[in-house]
Parts: structure tokens; C-alpha cells; sequence
């Protein structure tokens, strides 16, 4: 007797759930042992003979369909699961914002990246290009031609691609910025986006946002015109002032505010219109900030791809279509690590690209103010950042204005690296723009650098799991030196994790810690300690600062001008925390449109009103007022 290949034949299963069934009938001729064996298959469901194994399938899907709208998952189900939670959309997440512009064609795409010594290139069909020592042999200035995605680059390329080298090849620039340098207005920044966040009225969208920041900064500026004259008849004083007090003279005085009120205007925020979420960027926030006029609540945010993002969250029903009171531009390449209003007038933006604009939106223009260059290029001799850039694994990781001189609208910068340099860099006067000083303090990273409102202590934190203070006035200009030749730290705060961020309170009073030790530290006049020895905390909160690899790290802000700070939470419900200077929790700001880690948060400047706004990794900001 020929036996059966076991591969052919369907064998005897029994499911006891669904009732279905698979068996095999034999019919043998016992007068021939070598007739082949004549099998019938048999496909029962639900008590029905199937003898074609399709119609088999399509009745099981039919039947599991029915399953399916019985528990209330089918489109014409007449009960609703009660698993689920039915709503009438008022609370659904925000549409607002950018919006992606599904008829731009897809022909426009972001300038390439500079190829590595690697056989994976980023979007390029053909992986092994990068094996040809011509792709790799680049040299290092600030227009080397970069690989296409398909396969071409490099001059030496020119006889092959003679038919397209002027469409195919682009050039890239240094630490593949957006372009050389120079100046961007609002058609080229808007330009330079992907072009589905392009849309017709982009343009006019921006111009007008800008057009209604400097009437907002022309009427305030007449009323504080106004009132400096009245102040100065009333105190008729002609001392010079330093630029610490001349900050905090024309600074509200919130001092005299106790803690009941405080805890009354946080007690008041409120996160119940839909008009208060969009989505601002189209990647994952780095930054986040607020434009300081009382009247217009303007909120930006930089993200992972270098794209910046203002919001004027009252101008969502702008008679203009596809803005929601959005408007995009792409001023950078990498993380924005920097967003700080100088005044009504002027925003300061950096990246991790090595780039430093500021934008005028009288003018509306993106200016690069401060870069750095390696020293491959002479091109870029006299330029005031010509050498800093130590190539592999150096970006400047922070940038902060010094607050010394924050109304002018040529700031001050201190600038850390990601090999643990600090420097400062003046550019109030254009004849005389220089470092100020230079100095390694650190072998790892440095995340954060905050300076104390005394003008002369600066605080340092990083990847070392410490918080240093410095006193700034014993720093020199000593590139290429080494941290252990640096002056030594005025003391140091032990966190034993790698430290996020670390920031003094407006009034100088404390110094506030985010750590990877999952906690937050709070350490009261520490700017008041010297001979280098180790310092402890005044306070500890303990909180969950393991954002993992999807978010962005937690940063707890200070407000401009009181002593109390915020932060994102990876608690459930997602939420946003308040807290006063000893650490106490003040409020959980819980809302239906916090239904995500909102990591970057901050203060609006104002003082007659409180105003919290924050950023998650989707590119969505949510103002909380």
C-alpha cells in the first residue's frame, strides 16, 4: 500500500471553543495494494460539512464577525461596549495646530546628511555607496558635496553624472547647517520646512503674527516710557547702577506676596478649553518659552529637528486657513537647546548644530549672531568662533543669556559643550565682540549653566553627577587646557546621577537640582559657601525622573520672578506639578488634554497672572492658565 505524504493531508484537529473540525475519510480498494489512496477532506463548522476549505474560511469569517458586533467592536453594533468610554467629542485630543498638507508633493526633501565611514546611509537606496573611498575621502570644509540618494557625489563623480550633477548634488555645510550663515527671512526659514508643513498662506500666516508682536511691543513700550520718567521724578536719583540692579529695578516686586496668594493663583489654573492645546512642532520639544508681553500670550517651542514653533494661542480663529495661530520655520538642523526672549522684539535661538540667531520681529529676520568652526577652514578665521569646535562628539549642548544684559538686544551667552567646556561670549558691540573666558570644568558633559542673580557665581551641572559652583571673576580664556588646571569649584553638590539641569531661584535664595537619581534637590544659599568642600541639600523631593528614551528629560523651572518652579510627571493621570521654594507640592494641574509626559515646561514672565505652558515629545504644546 502506497502511503500518503503526511504533508498533503489535513490532520484530525478539534477546537473545542469554536466547534470546528477537520477530518480525513479514507477509502482504500483492498483488491489492489498498489492503487494510490483516495482521501476526502472534510471541513465541518458549527455543525455544517464544507467540502471547499474557502468556503470553510469565508463562513468562520462570517461567523466571527457576528462575534464580534455582538460584543459591541462592529461599525453597526446597536449596544456599545461598555468597556469602552463613549464620549461626544468634547473630549477628544486638540486638532489644532500644524496641520499636514497632504497635496505638497514629496519631491522637496531636507538637504542630506553628511556621509560617515559606514555602510548605512540614511535614505539611500544603494547601501554599499558608502564603501567607495571616494564618498568617504571628505574634506572638511564648508562645501563639500554630499552623497544623493541615488549614489552619486563627490567631484570626482562629475564624468559619470554629467546629465544631472546640477539637480542631484547639494552642498553641505558646516555641522550640516542650514545654510552658510547668513540671513534668514520669513520665506526662507518657511522655505526650508518639509514641504507638508508648507501651505499657501504659511507666509502670510507669520507676517501677520509678527506684524501684531511689534504693535504689542510699540504700546508697551510707550507705557514703560511712561512710567520710568514717573519713577525717575518721584526718586530724582542719578546713581550708576550695575546691570544686576538694573534688572531687578525694572522688575515687579513679588516679595511682598505671602503664601496664600501664591497658592490662590495656582489654585486658579485651569486646563479646560480645547483652544489651549496644539500641536506647535513637528518633532519632539527641546525647549520651550514665552513671549513676555502681558497683553498677547505667545508660546514657542524648538524640537529635535531644529524647526521653531510660535503658537498665539488667542489667535487660533484667524480668519487664515491652516494656521490655528501657528507658525513654523526651520532656522537650524539639530535640537534647539535655546529659546529666551530678549524683549518684545527680539528671541535668541541656539542648537546643538553650533548655530546661535536672533530674530527680529520688526524685520523678520533669523540672524546668526554666534557659531562655531573647527579649524579645518581658514575661511572662517576671523570669525569669533573659529576653533572651538573639537569635531567628533563636541556640539554646544546649552545656551543661556547672560541676564546681566538681557534687555539688550546684543546679548551676552554662556555656552557648555558636551566635552565639559563653558565659555562666554559678548556680542554687545559689534567692533569688540570676544570670548570672555574659556575653561574646562568638567570631563563629561554639561547639561545646564545658570548664574546667580550676585552677577558673579555661575553653577555648572552635567553628566558627572555634580553641580559645581564657580566664582566666574577667576576665569581665563584657557582652551585646550585641562579641567584639572580649571579654577577650583567654590563648592560642589553630589547627586550621584547624571544631572539635568540646575538652576538659581530669581532671588537667589535657592538652587534647584533635577537629577537621574530621581529626585529633586533644593539647596538654600549655596552661593554662600567657599572653600571648595562638598555641600548637601536643604531639601529632597522624591520623584520619577526616568523619562526613558522616547521623551525628553525633565528640567524644573523657576518662575522669572517668583520662587516657586514646575515640571512635567510620569504619574498616571499624566499630569504637571507646581511647587513652592521648600519643596512642597502645591498642585497637580490634571485635564483631559494632559493625556501625555508634557517634559519642558516653564513660566510666562507675567506677575499679574499665572501662566504655565508645556511640551511633550509629539510636537504639542498645552497652555495652562
Amino acid at each position: 500500500m502506497k502511503v500518503e505524504d503526511d504533508s498533503k493531508v489535513v490532520p484530525t484537529k478539534y477546537y473545542k471553543d469554536s466547534k470546528e473540525f477537520t477530518r480525513v475519510k479514507d477509502e482504500e480498494d483492498s483488491e489492489d495494494d498498489d492503487d494510490e489512496e483516495k482521501t476526502q477532506r472534510v471541513y465541518i463548522l458549527d455543525g455544517v460539512d464544507f467540502n471547499s476549505y474557502q468556503d470553510f474560511v469565508d463562513a468562520k469569517r462570517k461567523r466571527n464577525e457576528k462575534v464580534l458586533m455582538g460584543l459591541g467592536f462592529g461599525p453597526s453594533s446597536s449596544t456599545p461596549n461598555k468597556r469602552f468610554k463613549v464620549t461626544d467629542g468634547s473630549t477628544m485630543l486638540s486638532q489644532r495646530g500644524l496641520k499636514s498638507n497632504q497635496k505638497k508633493s514629496s519631491a522637496k526633501k531636507a538637504p542630506p546628511v553628511r556621509s560617515r565611514i559606514s555602510s548605512r546611509i540614511s535614505g539611500d537606496k544603494t547601501k554599499l555607496v558608502a564603501l567607495d573611498l571616494n564618498v568617504n575621502n571628505w574634506n572638511k570644509d564648508n562645501t563639500s558635496f554630499v552623497v544623493t540618494q541615488n549614489g552619486g557625489g563627490g567631484e570626482d563623480d562629475k564624468d559619470n553624472n554629467n546629465n544631472n550633477n546640477d539637480t542631484d548634488q547639494q552642498k553641505a555645510f558646516f555641522n550640516d547647517r542650514v545654510n552658510d550663515g547668513s540671513n534668514l527671512n520669513i520665506k526662507d526659514a518657511i522655505e526650508m520646512n518639509d514641504p507638508k508643513w508648507i501651505h499657501d498662506e504659511s507666509e502670510l500666516n507669520a507676517q501677520n503674527l509678527f506684524k501684531e508682536l511689534t504693535l504689542v511691543e510699540e504700546k508697551e513700550s510707550t507705557i514703560e516710557n511712561s512710567e520710568y520718567k514717573m519713577t525717575k521724578k518721584n526718586n530724582n536719583s542719578t546713581r550708576t547702577r550695575s546691570p544686576t540692579s538694573v534688572m531687578v529695578a525694572t522688575t515687579k516686586d513679588t516679595s511682598s506676596w505671602d503664601d496664600d496668594q501664591i497658592t490662590d493663583m495656582v489654585d486658579n489654573l485651569s486646563i479646560d478649553k480645547e483652544e489651549w492645546v496644539a500641536k506647535v512642532t513637528p518633532d519632539l520639544i527641546f525647549s520651550v518659552a514665552c513671549h513676555p508681553s502681558e497683553s498677547k500670550l505667545i508660546c514657542c517651542a524648538g524640537d529635535k529637528k531644529g524647526y521653531v514653533g510660535l503658537w498665539d494661542v488667542d489667535g487660533g480663529t484667524s480668519s487664515v486657513k491652516n494656521s490655528n495661530g501657528v507658525s513654523l520655520f526651520r532656522v537650524h538642523s539639530r535640537p534647539i537647546c535655546c529659546l529666551e526672549w530678549l524683549n518684545n522684539e527680539n528671541m535668541v535661538t541656539a542648537s546643538y548644530d553650533g548655530s546661535v540667531r536672533r530674530l527680529d520681529v520688526e524685520t523678520g529676520i533669523f540672524e546668526e549672531i554666534f557659531a562655531t568652526y573647527d579649524d579645518s577652514d581658514t575661511t572662517y578665521l576671523e570669525d569669533l568662533g573659529y576653533g572651538l569646535d573639537l569635531g567628533y562628539r563636541y556640539w554646544t549642548q546649552n545656551v543661556t543669556v547672560d541676564h546681566r544684559y538681557k534687555g539688550a538686544s546684543n546679548p551676552c551667552l554662556f555656552v557648555s559643550t558636551s566635552v565639559g567646556n563653558v565659555f562666554h561670549v559678548d556680542l554687545r558691540v559689534s567692533e569688540k565682540q570676544k570670548i570672555t573666558f574659556h575653561e574646562s570644568v568638567s570631563e563629561k558633559k554639561l547639561n545646564t549653566v545658570s548664574l546667580h542673580p550676585n552677577g558673579t557665581t555661575l553653577a555648572t551641572s552635567g553628566n558627572d553627577g555634580s553641580v559645581r559652583l564657580f566664582d566666574m571673576r577667576k576665569f581665563r580664556d584657557s582652551q585646550g587646557v585641562s579641567s584639572s588646571k580649571s579654577p577650583k569649584p567654590l563648592c560642589t553638590q553630589i547627586s550621584g546621577r547624571s544631572v539635568n539641569s540646575s538652576f538659581f531661584s530669581p532671588s537667589g535664595k535657592s538652587l534647584l537640582t533635577t537629577s537621574y537619581a530621581d529626585r529633586f534637590d533644593l539647596t538654600e544659599d549655596a552661593h554662600l559657601h567657599t572653600g571648595g568642600g562638598t555641600i548637601r541639600p536643604t531639601h529632597s523631593i522624591r520623584h520619577n525622573n526616568q523619562t526613558g528614551r522616547w521623551l525628553t528629560t525633565f528640567q524644573a523651572t523657576w518662575h522669572p520672578t517668583m520662587d516657586i518652579f514646575c515640571s512635567g510627571s510620569m504619574n498616571r493621570p499624566r499630569c504637571m506639578e507646581v511647587f513652592d521654594s521648600q519643596g512642597r507640592l502645591l498642585r497637580k494641574v490634571m485635564g483631559e488634554s494632559l493625556g501625555s509626559v508634557f517634559s519642558r515646561t516653564c513660566f510666562h514672565s507675567s506677575t499679574d497672572k499665572l501662566i504655565m505652558v508645556g511640551g511633550n515629545s509629539s510636537g504639542r504644546m498645552v497652555a495652562i492658565r
